[in-house]
């Protein structure tokens, strides 16, 4: 366990620190320079929160109070929701269209509206039902589901860009979104599943890792279209 907390903590360091990098590289006014910006204070809380857990292996007396941690935790998936939708609203501003028919466009947006609702359904009825509710669980399941929904957007957008470099930083994103879901949906249905701790938390650290590290190729990939 401690040596999953130690990856995702440097993880998340390692992604807050080259979301700011990139958003260093737009100038004042650029839609996007507040788009990754926001994606590297996000990434940067959570390095706060993991970090002070991963202390706590060693330190228990260190820790932060609850109320602090899930306003870190609400920080962290806000930040992260509204950069998306900066993105997708910076694309639009391009006036570049995807290669598909309008109608095409809605059908596929509301699908993906749709999917979202349906695979974060479960941990966020899960999260609403439980008698003490777990406001981190709620709050990243419904980040998460208004992340997954702009996927479509965002995939539309990599395919307009027929193969160019800017096509992987869409790719990243959303993958990474996807990830960030099935993460919300196995920990909500890991207690009913009767699957030992140690294999459970193993695979919740594994694919919030895979989150993670799908947003730091998204702005490395961001950085190299650039040039």
């Amino acid at each position: 366990m401690r040596f999953h907390r130690a990856i995702l903590v440097a993880s998340v360091i390692a992604t807050g620190i080259s979301g700011l990098m990139t958003a260093a590289r737009f100038s004042r006014g650029d839609r996007l320079l507040t788009s990754w910006a926001l994606v590297g204070i996000g990434y940067l809380v959570a390095a706060v929160r993991h970090g002070v857990r991963l202390v706590s292996f060693f330190e228990p007396s260190v820790t932060l109070p609850s109320n602090l941690n899930n306003a870190l935790a609400i920080a962290q998936n806000v930040a992260i929701a509204v950069a998306l939708l900066l993105f997708v609203l910076a694309w639009r501003a391009t006036g570049l269209t995807a290669p598909v028919s309008r109608n095409a466009q809605i059908l596929s947006i509301m699908a993906g509206i749709v999917i979202a609702a349906l695979v974060g359904g479960y941990p966020l009825i899960t999260a609403l039902a439980t008698t003490d509710t777990n406001p981190i669980l709620l709050v990243s399941t419904a980040g998460d589901i208004v992340g997954l929904a702009l996927i479509v957007p965002l995939a539309l957008s990599a395919l307009a860009m027929r193969g160019g470099l800017l096509m992987y930083t869409w790719i990243y994103l959303a993958a990474g979104e996807i990830a960030w879901l099935f993460y919300d949906l196995w920990w909500a249905m890991q207690p009913a599943m009767g699957i030992a701790t140690n294999v459970g938390n193993a695979v919740v650290e594994a694919m919030r890792i895979a989150a993670v590290l799908c947003a730091f190729a998204a702005t490395i990939a961001q950085r190299r279209a650039m040039g």
